[in-house]
């Protein structure tokens, strides 16, 4: 009878524990990717980091540089490089990964001293980050020289060590990045010459979106991001000028999906032209 019970008790705890795991919110799964230059001028890095909250569950780092091959090991290029693409690369070199080119690169590191090769490395860092908040990895980052940070990680002995570890900040900070997407329509009469967004609380300003000019009736999809959690609080100005010199401004865009009509002058009743951007789609 004690162990029916005790049975019994077990499953209602179980049950417990099932139904409050459903009603907790399970924070999704975001991928960030930034390219940096995490070791000196002859390279990039690509790194991916995945983060759940602020907590980073996945990382992975591999870096790009023009490889020559020795008499015993090919440079495998990316791809293309047998094409088009790797028509114009220095006599001799290819743009290759230092991932897939590991024996390589390696080999050129050992005959500097280096003892660990160049993937053993990178899986080392991305060893180190896993399971840390960025504000972990921020604050051991911070006021550290680059010689000092090299022991912090165990199985990696890069040089640049914090370089990367900075790009993996990057990266989770990416991932959690806010995306504004608007549809304009231009409905001016004119071709709108430049198109701009201005962050309001940096003062940046896009490069002119309207690139060779947006034709009237012609309809263009755009994007702007910030990264970080977004509260609402975040505005920008789109800006717009047409052919004519007519200028119009909204001044309190926020971070969103919307489509925005950019009208002519005549159904503009503000001497600020404020109403000349509208949030509809127009008929056709």
């Amino acid at each position: 009878m004690k162990k029916i019970l005790a049975i019994l008790v077990a499953l209602m705890l179980l049950g417990t524990v099932c139904a409050f795991a459903e009603e907790a919110e399970v924070l999704p799964i975001q991928i960030g990717q930034v390219d940096a230059a995490a070791h000196g001028t002859g390279s990039f890095a690509v790194v991916t980091v995945a983060v759940q909250g602020d907590v980073i569950v996945a990382a992975k780092i591999d870096e790009f540089q023009y490889l020559s091959s020795t008499d015993t090991i090919e440079a495998i290029g990316v791809p293309n490089s047998d094409g088009s693409f790797g028509e114009n690369y220095p006599e001799g070199k290819v743009l290759g990964s230092k991932r897939v080119n590991n024996v390589l690169y390696s080999t050129n590191m050992k005959r500097a001293g280096a003892t660990t090769q160049i993937a053993a490395n990178y899986n080392a860092i991305e060893k180190y980050v896993v399971g840390k908040t960025i504000a972990e990895l921020e604050a051991a980052t911070t006021d550290v020289e680059a010689a000092a940070f090299v022991d912090a990680i165990s199985g990696a002995t890069l040089t640049d060590s914090l370089g990367y570890v900075k790009a993996v900040i990057d990266a989770a900070k990416a991932a959690s990045e806010q995306v504004g997407t608007y549809t304009i329509y231009n409905k001016t009469g004119e071709t709108v010459t430049e198109l701009t967004i201005t962050d309001n609380v940096t003062g940046e300003v896009t490069a002119n979106l309207a690139g060779a000019g947006l034709e009237n009736d012609a309809v263009s999809v755009i994007t702007y991001s910030i990264a970080g959690t977004e509260d609402g609080s975040h505005r920008l100005t789109l800006a717009f000028k047409t052919e004519s010199g007519y200028e119009a401004a909204f001044t309190t865009l926020s971070i969103e999906v919307a489509p925005i009509t950019l009208l002519d002058q005549d159904a503009v009743s503000s001497a600020t032209n404020q109403n000349a951007v509208k949030f509809f789609v127009p008929a056709e």
